[in-house]
Order: C-alpha cells, then sequence, then structure tokens
C-alpha cells in the first residue's frame, strides 16, 4: 500500500472478481481446481468468456477465438457457460456491495465502483475498507476472490483494481495518484483499447505519463479516426468521442499527472 497522511477528497473503490465464470465452474467442481479451463463454446467459431489463471501463462484471454485458445494450450479444458449460475453469484456478489455502500455501480455481473466517502468511521481506512470488502465477497461466495483498488477518483480505482490481480488490493492515495500512474504503460489506461495504442505508441507515447504531458488538442487530433466506445462521465454511460477526448473526460490523465487528484 502507498501511505499518505492527507484526507481524502472522496473515497472510491473498484471490485473486480477475478475470471469469474472459471472461478465459479472451479467452485462447484473441485475436480477443475488447479487446472485450466476455457469458458465458452467448443465451437471453433467460438470464443473464449473466461480463462482461467491456469490457462492464462499460456497467452490465452477472453474473446479470443477458441480454436486459437486451444492450440495455445491444449490441454485446457472447455466448460460450456451457465449463465444462471453465473447471475446468481452476481446477485451475491452486488448485495455484498450494497452492504457496504448505498451508491454501487454496477459495471458488468463482476464490477462495480462503490463509493465509499464518509465511511471511514464503519469500515475504518481505505485499505480496511478494501480488505473487508474482500473478505465479505469471500465469504458470502463461500470462495471466490476479487481484486479491490482504493482511490479518490473511478479511473484510478480501476487501474488499480486490475494491477493487483488475482487476489488483490491497491490504495492509491490522491496526493500519490500522478506518481503512481506517470511510469504505467499506455496498455493500462482504462478506455484505450489495441488500435489506439498502437497509435499512442506511433506518437512516440509510451506512458500514461507521456499522455499527461501533451496537448490535448494534438492528442484529439492525432486520435480522432479511432473512434471506440470509452468511459466518460463516471457514470455508467458510454461515449463514442475520440480516446483523446475520452481519457481527457472526468477523471482525466492529465489531471491525475498534475494533480494527482
Amino acid at each position: 500500500m502507498i501511505r499518505s497522511e492527507k484526507a481524502w477528497p472522496r473515497v472510491v473503490a473498484h471490485a473486480d472478481m477475478d475470471a469469474l465464470y472459471a472461478a465459479v465452474e472451479q467452485l462447484d467442481d473441485p475436480a477443475l481446481r488447479g487446472r485450466p479451463i476455457l469458458v465458452g463454446s467448443s465451437s471453433n467459431r467460438g470464443v473464449v468468456l473466461t480463462a482461467s489463471y491456469e490457462a492464462r501463462p499460456y497467452g490465452v484471454g477472453s474473446a479470443m477465438p477458441m480454436a486459437r485458445a486451444k492450440r495455445l494450450c491444449p490441454k485446457a479444458l472447455m466448460i460450456p457457460p451457465r449463465f444462471d449460475r453465473y447471475q446468481e453469484i452476481s446477485r451475491t456478489i452486488m448485495r455484498v456491495f450494497s452492504d457496504f455502500s448505498p451508491e454501487v455501480e454496477t459495471l458488468s455481473l463482476d464490477e462495480a465502483f462503490l463509493d465509499m466517502t464518509g465511511s471511514e468511521r464503519l469500515f475504518g481506512d481505505p485499505q480496511s475498507i478494501g480488505r473487508r470488502l474482500k473478505d465479505a465477497v469471500r465469504e458470502a461466495t463461500h470462495g471466490l476472490t476479487a481484486s479491490v483498488g482504493v482511490s479518490a477518483t473511478k479511473y484510478v480505482a480501476k487501474v488499480a483494481s486490475a494491477r493487483r490481480k488475482p487476489d488483490g488490493l491497491a490504495v492509491v492515495p490522491p496526493d500519490q495518484a500522478k506518481a503512481w500512474l506517470a511510469p504505467l504503460p499506455i496498455c493500462w489506461l482504462w478506455g484505450a483499447g489495441p488500435k489506439t495504442e498502437v497509435r499512442l505508441h506511433q506518437m512516440g507515447l509510451q506512458t500514461i505519463g507521456d499522455v499527461a504531458a501533451i496537448d490535448p488538442k494534438v492528442l484529439c487530433h492525432e486520435t480522432r479516426e479511432d473512434r471506440p466506445s470509452f468511459p466518460c462521465s463516471g457514470t455508467g454511460r458510454r461515449s463514442s468521442a475520440s480516446p483523446g477526448t475520452a481519457i481527457l473526460q472526468e477523471h482525466r490523465i492529465r489531471t491525475h499527472a498534475r494533480n494527482g487528484c
């Protein structure tokens, strides 16, 4: 954990379950534990919905064509998805989240933001909040793990949780967000896909700090042809604005890098 003595203006947690579909299959069938599994259609035309962490060292990941995944990890077991079961687990997880905060912003079946501002008297400091949240999820689901990031903005909290997967906890105080984000490779930019990453590299940008330092107008101009959906205001809505514009929205990288807010 990065320690800071300064008060936080907000406390935001991002909780993301670890390989949920695969983890549920391993939870329900002990014979699958410790083995590489791929959840998805066994058809070569299908895609991997989730790969267990045992399969990931082989280069397998979500949204990969199943045929390629089989080539990369031939010993992996193919498991058909059970969406009813995943939704059941998701409802349990979201109930846990609602026990911690009345302001839960669900992003998908397995992840959400929790506004924990003002809850320190109930749950302790940000480190304690993250730990208690993880413990509560594990207990309620009989063993499933979540990675949690805690910071003063959604953007930093989400990057933090991803950086500590699986079963991790990262706490980034707002006054240290600048130093924490700046050296991270561009691939950690939430919302910047592979095409945008390539374009930013072509511009000579390698880190989040590099993106923060560039003129926003130049960034928008250079990436205007790349227009996937990006998180915009942090409300759960999506925007089709250019990556440069999206990156510089509510939790703007430039703001993080300059002010650590």
